[in-house]
């Protein structure tokens, strides 16, 4: 993971224009692409000195695909 947290402000600052952050920038504050859910709110937490565990996407098992 990334050791810089952003503010919030900071990642409003860099939305691009259709709503969204690219690939290249959620990779330097740490963040796996595709985005999982509750990224930014994790962020936030992390950047207010939380202790926070590790940011999990939520994947499913192999066994529910088949």
């Amino acid at each position: 993971m990334a050791d810089y947290v952003p503010s919030p402000d900071e990642v409003a600052a860099v939305q691009t224009p259709n709503g969204g952050w690219t690939r290249k920038q959620l990779a330097a504050w740490g963040i796996p692409w595709p985005p999982p859910a509750g990224w930014r709110s994790y962020l936030e937490a992390k950047w207010r000195g939380e202790d926070v565990g590790s940011l999990h996407r939520d994947e499913p098992d192999q066994d529910t695909l088949f």
